[in-house]
């Protein structure tokens, strides 16, 4: 009879110990710390007063999540609590443009803030922030432009977080307000943001395989887009946008 030796066996129970440990840990709820690119659709009916408001189509959107101070000491994190700070760069260069002008801005009246439910991902792998600060900003009238007011409001904001995909994809509602206007949107967001727009012979156009995150040193492109490979097949060039979107969610976020 054969006799399993004590090396053996230890061998067997290293190896068995190396493939549990081979399932990707969980991590705690982030965000990808890059821009997103996001698209808006309109919600049905959900338009109020006169002006164009109804008319965002999308438009790159940071994200950036943080740990706040801890209340006993304002150096040491408190780890049991994440926020999300949000701001559209429609917002930005809108304050960026009155700022130019002389215009006083508060630059946090332009970041949007809320707070995760949890430090960690629910049971999908989602991260949650239901009600965010809004963000608004009022330019009186520059030069040949009107006085304008604008105002971003995000709930429900639903980041996919696990090791693969370390909150790259989101979602939203949005409601944004623009001198008297509202409408409501959905907001779909990948990151990071890479613009797929080129210049044509006959003016701006754009260009699919730059949404690639395959090199293709043939074709001139020796870097590929940084997309992660896994999403190569739910990823489109939007040719209005001229970004690389997300045109299917991960099931956690549908």
């Amino acid at each position: 009879m054969k006799r399993t030796s004590g090396i053996q066996l230890g061998g067997m129970v290293v190896l068995a110990a190396l493939l549990a440990s081979c399932d990707q840990p969980r991590v705690e709820c982030t965000t990808a710390h890059t821009g997103f690119a996001a698209t808006y659709t309109l919600k049905p009916g959900s338009k109020r007063g006169e002006g164009d408001c109804d008319a965002l189509r999308g438009e790159v959107i940071g994200l950036e999540k943080y740990n706040p101070s801890s209340a006993g000491d304002p150096k040491v994190q408190d780890l049991s609590r994440a926020l999300l700070a949000i701001r559209a760069t429609g917002l930005g260069a809108l304050a960026g443009g009155a700022e130019a002008a002389g215009v006083a801005i508060d630059k946090g009246a332009v970041v949007s803030m809320g707070e995760f439910t949890s430090v960690d991902p629910d049971e999908r792998d989602v991260c949650s922030v239901p009600s965010l600060s809004p963000a608004a900003l009022e330019v009186p009238a520059l030069e040949d432009n009107p006085a304008t007011s604008v105002r971003y409001e995000w709930s429900n904001v639903r980041v996919y977080v696990t090791a693969a995909f370390p909150g790259t994809q989101m979602t939203a509602d949005l409601t944004y307000t623009k001198d008297g206007c509202t409408a409501s949107y959905s907001v779909v967001g990948l990151a990071p943001a890479v613009g797929c727009g080129v210049a044509g012979a006959e003016g701006p156009t754009t260009d699919p395989s730059l949404c690639d995150p395959q090199a293709d040193p043939a074709a001139g492109r020796l870097l590929g887009s940084g997309i992660n490979p896994d999403l190569e097949e739910r990823v489109t060039c939007d040719p209005e946008l001229a970004l690389c979107v997300l045109k299917e969610l991960p099931e956690a976020l549908k």
